[in-house]
């Protein structure tokens, strides 16, 4: 009887070591190899100058023999951080040493290092940035305007006074002309196609990125193109001389018009009529309560194109669509570019 029991316990003690040893196998063993870190960034909406907001990502870090247990950031500009992908804002230009730590699960440290430039404004240029979404994706733009460009037009004489104004003039200006044809193409290149996708596209960076702002009671004050982009606000015909000036630029012909919209006989209100083949009708997908604004003038056909939209209350509203319900007879005057 107690050699029985003892053989129990002896085959106990032996299922408990084998159960000991077993776990212990479950571990590391033999030595760490050291984790390796590697990241990449982009410049938020690809700005270039300061402030400038970088997504930095970590995710091509690895280990062969375990984990990544942390990610560690030093941005170079006595700031850090942590996690995969972090964020961080540099607020001023220069030359920042990134640095990344990565550790794994037994302590081992991989390291990482790039540089991130952030570009200083050049003398004598205003910075200016502008967001805005395109057939539902966001769009970004940053330019640097000429100071004394925009000094130089924002010191004309103007009379406050209703009518007495040739929109034409503003467009025709010849001394922006290169700074507006830099502009121009640089939408161009994010767009790309043909002429009627870049005059959408233009209308859409004119509504988006420009505040609808009205003049003060009985007066007008039109702006010229660059007053309009470096203010980043304006009214109907500010919004029109700056797209037609665009659209001028790329070579694309357009007209200012004064329309009436309240049926009193009066112009009230300045948009832009942009030529267009008798294809694009199928191309136009207007908001609920607008009609399609297509208008055949002297043997061509032109869409109607409202430059003044304000996209908290009305959103995009698309070449060829008309918010006003405006026919031919409410043209009351019109400047062809």
């Amino acid at each position: 009887m107690r050699g029985s029991i003892m053989k129990r316990k002896t085959t106990l003690l032996l299922l408990i070591t084998g159960t000991v040893i077993l776990l212990g196998g479950c571990g590391p063993t033999g030595p760490n190899t050291l984790p390796t870190a590697a990241f990449g960034f982009v410049a938020q909406n690809g700005f270039a100058y300061a402030p400038l907001v970088i997504q930095f990502d970590a995710t091509a870090s690895f280990d062969v023999d375990g984990r990544i247990s942390s990610y560690e950031w030093d941005f170079g500009d006595a700031a850090s951080g942590s996690g995969v992908r972090p964020v961080h804002t540099y607020s001023q230009p220069g030359e920042y040493a990134v640095t990344l730590h990565v550790y794994d699960d037994r302590g081992g440290d991989g390291v990482a290092s790039d540089v991130v430039v952030v570009l200083v404004v050049p003398d004598g240029q205003l910075l200016r940035r502008y967001t805005w979404r395109y057939e539902g994706a966001e769009k970004a733009l940053e330019l640097l305007i000429p100071e004394t460009l925009y000094e130089y037009y924002h010191s004309q004489y103007r009379q406050p006074l209703v009518g007495n104004y040739k929109y034409n003039d503003y467009v025709l200006d010849p001394r922006d002309d290169p700074t507006i044809s830099d502009i121009a193409s640089a939408l161009r290149a994010k767009i790309g196609g043909g002429d009627t996708e870049f005059a959408r596209f233009a209308l859409s960076f004119v509504q988006g990125g420009i505040t609808y702002a009205l003049d003060q009671p009985g007066f007008e004050y039109p702006l010229y193109p660059l007053e309009t982009l470096v203010d980043k606000k304006g009214d109907c015909e500010d919004t029109t001389i700056l797209y037609v000036s665009l659209l001028r630029a790329q070579k694309i012909s357009s007209s200012i018009a004064a329309v009436d919209t309240d049926d009193d006989d009066m112009p009230d209100h300045v948009l832009a009529l942009v030529p267009v083949d008798s294809s694009f009708a199928s191309q136009i997908d207007c908001p609920a309560g607008m009609q399609v604004g297509l208008y055949a003038i002297d043997s061509h056909l032109f869409a109607l194109a409202e430059t003044a939209a304000d996209p908290d209350t009305s959103g995009y509203i698309g070449l060829g669509c008309d918010p006003w319900g405006i026919g031919t007879s409410d043209f009351k005057e019109t400047w062809d570019l």
